[in-house]
């Protein structure tokens, strides 16, 4: 009677152990896109061969910030909000907001899966001033990369 119950003792435990390690890989797997980090981000200007990383702005000039993450991660999601903080006689106004999620089709084969671009491009000349563009990772505000617009 001993053995069953030494034998019922080790199933108990093995099945407990499975259920621990089953129940810490599912967490593991929800908490996987705050894994996902924003490791730098680059002001660009538009250009036929690319990006050129730029300070500033002028005008006529596709505006463009290339976000680094830490990793590719599938579900992960981006978005830029691009603002004129004061210029052109606004203030704190939302010129456009782009949101891209990372899926698996999208990262396939791509060298660099993990560099995200966002550019903001345009019919009329922007106006000389103050500008921003906020970046968000998965729903939360990481990063504000203020920039300017002059001649």
């Amino acid at each position: 009677m001993k053995r069953i119950g030494l034998s019922a003792l080790l199933i108990i435990f093995s099945l407990a152990f499975t259920s621990a390690a089953l129940a810490k890989e599912k967490d593991e797997d929800t908490d996987s896109e705050s894994d996902v980090t924003i490791e730098k981000t680059i002001l660009a200007r538009k250009t036929e061969n690319g990006f050129d990383p730029v300070k500033s702005f002028k005008p006529t000039d596709t505006f463009a910030v290339i976000v680094v993450l830490s990793e590719a991660k599938v579900g992960t999601k981006l978005k830029a909000v691009w603002i004129k903080a004061n210029a052109g006689g606004k203030e704190d106004e939302t010129i456009l907001e782009k949101r891209i999620t990372i899926t698996a089709e999208a990262i396939k084969g791509v060298e660099e899966a993990n560099r995200i671009n966002f550019s903001l491009t345009h019919d009329d000349p922007f106006p000389t001033g103050d500008y921003e563009v906020e970046i968000y990772l998965n729903g939360e505000l990481e990063k504000t990369v203020e920039f300017k617009v002059k001649e």
